[in-house]
């Protein structure tokens, strides 16, 4: 039987693919030296200033390619080349009136990345040649969650790709976690949550697999292993922040931390084995709006009610405090932070502000 042509030697799509592969080495080991600076140096080096169509409300790189992509407060995606300063492309993700883009995330990065996106109303899409403005087509569409109800207000959904098992765990303002798997669009899995409050936030672990981490509401954290029976697959609850979970986030990579922040101001880190957190930062006695962590070195940032993004090192130690440009019609210095990412390899990190259509990349 004729192999597929991504597999033959000497064939344009195996040759990409190898290219592809090489590149993404390079990129690793080039950036390897510089996550070692990351967690002392100073991160308020501002090094562009993108001017998006509208208010960034999500962001989110790309691991290889030089994109980031945008989505704002209603339907719109903008996908971003940041090296070169360019927007790529604009396009509508098609969700309802009343409801918002909730997350969007790269998947299949080291390949032919793909963007997936999660809205208020329930449904997951799967976009192919995003960076494209005339070729930009969806894959796959499906309602992960149909009991959603579209909504502004509250967590609306929230979901986590494991790249690893090609599956999305998906939650938000319902009482279970389902796991989709995203090429057959099966549901495989319906997880209780064991709580009344909404999930506001998931992560889970990249190597396996087979753990996930949710925060909740009401500012429980749970720890869920999907091997289990759908019924006892929640292994630990934590109970100690006190109020809504801002993020969770596991890295994929370093010291594979665990680190959660809530509403208050406060920021803990975990190890799954503890039946408690093993550090807690005070980061800020203002409302704590945002919550991003690097996926490889040591480093977390903060973005609060007061328009500053603040930067720490995974110990505790504070780094630097930064505060995005604001517009000469808005020059409110008091705008929220609206949005922080970090690139997943590199020493950069964008943020947004509220009422501001810029995004400021900053480095260390």
């Amino acid at each position: 039987m004729k192999p597929n042509e991504s597999d033959e030697p000497g064939s344009a799509d195996y040759n990409e693919r190898l290219w592809r592969r090489s590149r993404n080495e390079k990129i690793i080991t080039d950036t390897q030296p510089l996550k070692e600076r990351a967690g002392t140096n100073r991160w308020d080096t501002s090094t562009a200033l993108l001017s998006n169509p509208t208010q960034p409300t999500k962001m989110c790189f790309h691991q290889f390619e030089d994109h980031i992509a945008v989505a704002d407060d209603r339907d719109t995606v903008c996908i971003w080349d940041w090296q070169n300063h360019a927007r790529l492309s604009r396009f509508s993700n098609g969700n309802p009136l009343g409801s918002k883009i909730n997350e969007i995330r790269f998947i299949n990065e080291d390949d032919q990345a793909l963007l997936m996106t999660g809205s208020s109303d329930g449904v997951l899409k799967i976009f192919r040649k995003y960076e494209s403005k005339s070729e930009v087509e969806i894959v796959t569409a499906f309602h992960a969650l149909p009991d959603l109800i579209p909504s502004n207000k509250n967590a609306g959904l929230v979901f986590d790709w494991q790249q690893g098992q090609g599956k999305a765990l998906v939650a938000g303002d319902v009482k279970v976690i389902r796991v989709w798997n995203a090429a057959t669009e099966v549901c495989t899995n319906d997880i209780s949550a064991r709580s009344g409050s909404c999930i506001t936030s998931l992560t889970s672990d990249q190597v396996a697999g087979n753990i996930f981490i949710a925060g909740f509401g009401d500012g429980a954290v749970r720890v869920f292993d999907q091997r289990l029976k759908p019924t006892t697959a929640m292994v630990k609850v934590w109970r100690e922040h006190k109020q809504w979970i801002t993020n969770i986030h596991m890295q994929r990579g370093g010291v594979r931390e665990l680190i959660s922040g809530s509403r208050n101001g406060e920021v803990r880190l975990w190890d799954l084995r503890m039946d408690t957190s093993i550090d807690i930062i005070h980061a800020t006695r203002d409302t704590l709006r945002t919550l991003a962590v690097h996926e490889h070195a040591p480093v977390f940032t903060i973005g609060t009610n007061r328009h500053e993004v603040k930067t720490f090192n995974t110990d505790g130690t504070y780094l630097s405090t930064y505060e995005p440009h604001v517009s000469f019609l808005h020059s409110n210095r008091s705008s929220p932070i609206m949005s922080t990412a970090f690139h997943p390899h590199r020493t950069l990190l964008a943020c947004a502000a509220l009422n501001d259509n810029h995004i400021n990349l900053v480095s260390c």
